[in-house]
């Protein structure tokens, strides 16, 4: 009867030992995706400032002098925190831009304010406007 105690006791205390591991790990990886998803949405906000100056006005770089400044920091954040699909075409865009084509910067735009919001509601966890 002693020993059944024993092993009582003994797997107790493993089965408290191995929850106390799996509640740490859990922990970790719901702060790391905390932590991932605070950078991935700063990152796809930094393309409003962008959007809103872009959109507001048919030629934005003579309206709005700040929006260098607003690209580049929005570039900075694609390349730290964006996926090769929003890199690539951030890319694109700013390409599109630098060499003066007009059509390409429109179409390169659309794309990646669709794919903004695309991302922004699947991080968020909102459904698409279309089921609306």
């Amino acid at each position: 009867m002693e020993i059944i105690k024993e092993y009582q006791f003994i797997i107790s205390t493993l089965i408290i030992i191995l929850g106390w591991f799996i509640n740490n790990e859990l922990n970790r990886r719901h702060e790391i995706t905390k932590k991932r998803l605070n950078y991935r949405l700063e990152m796809l906000h930094s393309f409003l400032p962008v959007f809103i100056s872009m959109s507001s006005s048919l030629n934005p770089f003579k309206e709005d002098k700040n929006l260098n400044k607003k690209i580049i920091e929005a570039r900075i954040n694609f390349q730290l925190y964006g996926l090769k699909d929003e890199i690539d075409l951030f890319h694109k865009l700013i390409d599109s831009i630098e060499i003066n084509n007009i059509p390409d910067t429109n179409i390169h735009f659309k794309r990646l304010t669709e794919l903004v919001r695309e991302r922004l509601r699947q991080e968020l966890k909102i459904p698409n406007a279309s089921l609306y």
